[in-house]
């Protein structure tokens, strides 16, 4: 490959129905990922219920700049739900065709998943949960303490994610939208994460917190952090969310 991202542009033109699952009637993918049995299942907060202040949109755009260190601090269970929602779900559900979340996605196919760090949630154990959108709850995928300091080396940001409330990891899972873009999905999931990554950030000035989203990072580490299969879960981006001193 001498040049990867001409290459990728031309293998990824639409339409170009030989690569589209969907039209050779193969079976579709999950919406998400399955809950391992026994796991630790945690219903969240309902975001309709939950008060957050108004923050106009010109205040949160100029109000946001890339963080270099956060103080310590902690959000509550009802300001995290009011984030996963905000980023990743649903305003409405009718039926199995008729849903709306409140990101855009290319063909409603959805293909990212959440996971995040907890580190100082009230009421969670620090550890590593994934985002259940269709019920808006959460799983928890590894409890243990040590995580953020494991999520600061594979991010190259030790001080800024150690010190976070809570640290988002967006996972690709590029054949939900293969299956009915084609080729051309691969790019839909790219800048699907980047529309997440931007309504974090403006749910995230609703509650007083600032967000440094994190591109560079170990591949390799990150996957064997969230126990991910690199053939199909990709790690794309780190969103880490918390408060300077003169937020407190």
């Amino acid at each position: 490959m001498t040049n990867p991202g001409i290459e990728f542009l031309e293998k990824t033109r639409y339409p170009d129905f030989s690569t589209v699952d969907m039209i050779l009637r193969r079976p579709e993918p999950e919406e998400e990922m399955p809950v391992q049995e026994g796991a630790d299942v945690i219903r969240l907060p309902d975001p309709k219920r939950i008060k957050i202040p108004d923050v106009s949109v010109r205040k949160a755009f100029e109000e946001w700049e890339p963080e270099a260190f956060f103080s310590r601090s902690s959000i509550t269970l009802k300001e995290l739900s009011f984030l996963l929602w905000s980023i990743q779900g649903y305003r409405k559900i009718k039926g199995n065709d008729q849903k709306l979340r409140n990101v855009p996605s290319s063909g409603l196919r959805y293909p990212i998943e959440t996971f995040f760090v907890a580190g100082e949630v009230e009421g969670l154990e620090t550890g590593l949960y994934r985002y259940l959108p269709h019920s808006h709850q959460i799983v928890a995928e590894r409890v243990d303490s040590t995580l953020p300091f494991a999520m600061g080396t594979a991010s190259m940001n030790f001080k800024l994610i150690t010190r976070a409330a809570v640290t988002f990891l967006w996972v690709g899972i590029p054949y939900r939208s293969t299956w009915a873009l084609g080729n051309r999905g691969f790019r839909s999931v790219l800048i699907e994460v980047g529309h997440i990554c931007q309504a974090l950030i403006m749910a995230a000035s609703c509650i007083g917190c600032r967000v440094h989203p994190i591109d560079l990072f170990h591949d390799q580490i990150m996957i064997q952090l969230a126990d991910l299969n690199p053939e199909t879960q990709w790690p794309l981006y780190v969103g880490a969310v918390g408060k300077r001193d003169r937020d407190l």
